[in-house]
């Protein structure tokens, strides 16, 4: 079994130079994170008269993309009816623009340089396994009819898979992420610069210039743009108060399938997530609040084993997804703070990454070259609204919750006889043996909140509950948001 996405090996082996900053670089703009909106921001603003720099804590589409499903879909489960719940029937009308919007921007994207990402059209589906999701999903049908879509209703998918009712909409579309953005990059890196294994440490500002250090030197630049997953800073901005994580286990396997290929997601508590790529399905379930579950080896293979049981198969890959979801149900878009107006930021894209994320970089790039967009207000990151508010309340007891779990057992029941958190000198420290009997020691504690952090057995890190930063068993950082390792010094 692979413990890696589909797409790392379904691509062409690029080799892109990796320069390195030397001590000090000057930008007009400076982009921190090179996935899906990073590299979509530098292609939009790559024929200004502004110089664009790009950094990326590990490689360009490396990260949080390349986890991806990868679907290029306006039909979302129920997010219509929980923006009209949250907002009104205009936002979420202005919400459903702009998911069309971004799809047809991608696809012009892939026209006009020739990109070759194995796009391919399908319809999609949204499906109940019980009666009380058949109100909803007649909601959304209303809404999307209302709003000029086609919509069928199903009581079976296209393949042998138990469903008590369903959705199908046209004009829906899924890619190979890395193949769209490797391409995306040679389009772009001949007028901006590319940094990668740069992690962004700290932003200060003087006399109206940003001053980003890295771990290879200052950065300074007039504008900057905090497309990473997840912001590695608190203030301004507070997202760790505006949002919560989700994790998602995915399985793939070669799958015969008798139809023409489609998308399909529940709207259930428990999350099936299908689509195919050539003549693989990748499944995504067992979908779950990060601070809710966390013997995550025991996650794992409740994915797995509900992928064996419904599709009769053992997985070939097995990879982990963390999406960031916005309180509100609305991604988080453009001027971090009315007193930092070139300090912009891109997150919390509610699990639909490609289209949110390709979105973004339009808002973003229009906010700079002071061009009109009709989404910069639906998606202002200094908006405030009820749901919003109750959401942080009982994201703070989540959170909470977390930490009491991992401060009181700090060796939990599902650790084995390698893993031990032990006090040392009054502070604690996260001990792995591996099989040869080598010992690993870390520091217990995420940099980003200080929260206490879960070893994660089926992948060998240290993840972090609250915030879902991940170390591998030296302490070196795999994911944000914390930006300093958790490495024991001498």
């Amino acid at each position: 079994m692979n413990n890696h996405s589909i797409w790392e090996d379904f691509q062409s082996a690029e080799n892109f130079p990796s320069p390195k900053i030397k001590k000090q670089l000057e930008t007009d703009i400076l982009i921190i994170g090179g996935g899906i909106t990073g590299i979509s921001t530098a292609y939009f603003l790559m024929d200004s008269p502004l110089k664009v720099t790009i950094i990326d804590k590990s490689y360009i589409g490396k990260g949080i993309t390349c986890k991806t499903t990868a679907k290029l879909n306006y039909l979302q489960g129920t997010i219509y009816q929980d923006i009209e719940k949250s907002f009104s029937t205009k936002t979420s009308k202005c919400y459903f623009d702009s998911q069309r919007e971004s799809i047809d921007l991608i696809k012009n994207i892939i026209e006009k340089e020739n990109i070759h990402c194995d796009l391919e059209k399908c319809n999609s589906f949204i499906f109940t396994k019980e009666n009380q999701g058949i109100t909803k999903i007649n909601k959304e049908k209303q809404l999307l009819e209302s709003w000029g879509v086609k919509c069928n209703v199903v009581n079976q998918l296209p393949i042998h898979f138990p469903i008590k009712y369903g959705l199908e909409v046209q004009d829906t579309y899924t890619f190979h992420p890395l193949k769209y953005i490797n391409e995306l990059r040679i389009k772009v890196q001949e007028k901006v610069k590319i940094y990668e294994q740069t992690i962004a440490l700290e932003i200060t500002k003087e006399k109206n210039i940003f001053k980003v250090k890295t771990n290879d030197g200052i950065i300074t630049a007039k504008y900057v743009i905090v497309a990473c997953h997840y912001p590695f800073f608190i203030k301004p901005g507070f997202i760790p108060i505006k949002t919560y994580i989700k994790r998602e286990y995915v399985n793939s396997s070669k799958f015969k399938l008798d139809s023409k290929p489609f998308t399909a997601i529940s709207i259930d508590t428990n999350l099936h997530s299908i689509r195919f790529y050539k003549n693989y399905i990748i499944y995504g379930s067992n979908q779950h609040r990060l601070t809710n579950k966390i013997d995550y080896k025991k996650n794992y293979q409740q994915s797995s084993n509900d992928f064996k049981r419904l599709f009769s198969k053992e997985p070939e890959y097995t990879w982990m997804n963390q999406d960031i979801i916005s309180n509100d149900n609305l991604p988080i878009i453009g001027i971090m703070h009315k007193k930092e107006p070139n300090l912009l930021i891109a997150t919390a894209f509610n699990a639909w990454g490609m289209t949110n994320g390709t979105i973004a970089a339009k808002i973003l790039s229009d906010i700079i070259m002071k061009k009109p967009n009709s989404y910069i207000k639906l998606f202002d990151p200094q908006r405030i609204t009820t749901t919003g508010i109750i959401q942080s309340i009982i994201g703070a007891i989540h959170y909470s919750k977390a930490y009491i779990q991992t401060t009181i057992k700090k060796n939990p029941t599902f650790y084995n006889e390698h893993v031990y958190i032990m006090k040392i000198n009054g502070k604690y420290y996260g001990i792995y043996f591996d099989y040869s009997g080598k010992k690993h020691i870390v520091e217990h504690k995420c940099p980003h909140m200080m929260c206490n952090l879960v070893f994660n057995d089926k992948e060998k890190t240290w993840d972090c509950p609250c915030h879902g930063s991940r170390f591998d068993i030296e302490g070196n950082i795999i994911e944000g948001p914390a930006n300093y390792s958790i490495k024991v010094t001498d």
